[in-house]
């Protein structure tokens, strides 16, 4: 059985870096004027194609999050080698409801300059960034884990039926 409990962990460590997690990976967390801006990106690696940005505006004050900002991304690329960008991020387009996030196709790769603002009256808070965004990855390799699930699976299930056959037929060591 300890074999049967150590098989499961390392194919679960092993599917762990392949998992879709919320939000992304934090690029920059910085206190501008009132409030406190933590941009998080997705994909990881940051790369040309379908991309999300996502903004959290906290009170400097006490961390609390501020609901009801206008929050807008500009970006640039660092060479030029496309045009200028202005999203703007919501609470509608975020999984978690205490982010704003922009959802677009970034169309090239190379380097971008990123500034995120937050608006609300009069009170204003940017942070600027840079990232490094590599090379679109082909369609077909898009979806290649949704298509890698299925085999996963009866891997795991044949794993599993090996093993109890293994179990019924070594000899039951029983004290007497």
């Amino acid at each position: 059985m300890q074999k049967d409990s150590l098989l499961i962990l390392c194919t679960l460590l092993a599917l762990s870096a392949v998992c879709l997690c919320d939000s992304g990976v934090v690029r920059i967390s910085q206190v501008d004027g009132p409030w406190r801006i933590t941009v998080f990106s997705e994909p990881t690696p940051f790369r040309a194609g379908a991309v999300d940005i996502s903004v959290l505006v906290q009170e400097e004050s006490d961390d609390s999050p501020v609901l009801d900002a206008t929050v807008s991304l500009m970006l640039e690329h660092a060479e030029g080698l496309a045009d200028s960008m202005l999203v703007e991020a919501t609470r509608e387009a975020a999984t978690n409801q205490l982010l704003y996030s922009g959802k677009f196709d970034l169309p090239a790769s190379g380097m971008w300059n990123i500034e995120a603002a937050a608006l609300r009256g009069d009170q204003l808070s940017r942070v600027r960034f840079e990232a490094e965004a590599a090379e679109a990855l082909p369609p077909f390799l898009e979806l290649w884990f949704w298509f890698l699930l299925p085999g996963i699976a009866i891997i795991l299930i044949v794993m599993n039926q090996w093993l109890q056959r293994r179990d019924k037929r070594s000899p039951a060591t029983e004290s007497t």
